[in-house]
């Protein structure tokens, strides 16, 4: 299962419903964000098939036997995905999927100073710069000022979850081996990958670190998502 992890535990190195709007990062731009919660993580696999890139969510990267099927598949990529408020789009509360690169400074601010970069009271902007291409590209990620959350925000992240706190475990699911052969492997005309777990893609599917360590990640530091709520209530 998918579940809210700590920003402190986006680690240095290493591996239904309204789908909502999406922030992709281009390269070339740079991005002014405002994160609101906890990230989710999971493991993702990008698959080109029939000249479309395909995506599908597995529970643990080294244990897959879809993986074992098709030996042409490529390990799964750890990804992060939270609620973000867009600077640069008025404001708009989007979902921000990305490598760990990514979100891994916005955690080491938590480490230092014991806020939690998403909390209504406490949270911050942060400016992502992107440059390069591919697996090459690179995420500057820079504090950029403590920001709690005024009335206006507060009420547009409460429309964007429309009630339902678990949103993103929903929207990042992690797929059964069928549903990921079906995915990945299926025929396009009778799958469009556009359910559940597609979401729009970043620059980069991963960091070149993912594939090296992902496993050790497969279980370190997770949160169950069901003793969050009541902090997010707090911290809101």
């Amino acid at each position: 299962m998918t579940e809210y992890v700590q920003w402190g535990s986006v680690p240095k190195s290493g591996g239904g419903g309204d789908r909502g709007e999406f922030l992709k990062l281009k390269t070339g731009n740079t991005y002014r964000i405002r994160p609101v919660f906890d990230p989710v993580k999971f493991f993702k696999y990008f698959h080109k098939n029939d000249k479309r890139l395909r995506t599908a969510i597995c529970a643990k990267p080294d244990v897959c036997p879809v993986r074992d099927r098709h030996p042409e598949l490529k390990k799964p990529s750890l990804r992060y995905a939270a609620y973000v408020i867009d600077r640069n789009d008025g404001n708009k509360v989007k979902i921000l999927e990305a490598p760990q690169s990514v979100f891994r400074p916005i955690g080491s601010s938590f480490e230092a100073t014991g806020k939690n970069p998403g909390s209504g009271k406490d949270g911050s902007d942060w400016q992502i710069k992107v440059t390069g291409t591919g697996l090459n590209t690179t995420y500057d990620v820079a504090f950029a000022g403590n920001t709690p959350l005024n009335q206006e925000e507060r009420a547009s992240i409460k429309e964007a979850l429309d009630g339902d706190m678990k949103k993103l475990q929903k929207l990042y699911k992690v797929d059964t081996a069928d549903e990921i052969e079906e995915k990945l492997f299926g025929d396009p005309n009778k799958n469009t990958n556009e359910s559940s777990n597609e979401s729009s893609s970043d620059v980069s599917f991963e960091d070149s670190s993912d594939s090296k360590t992902a496993q050790a990640q497969t279980t370190e530091n997770t949160v169950a998502s069901d003793e969050d709520d009541d902090d997010w209530k707090n911290n809101f």
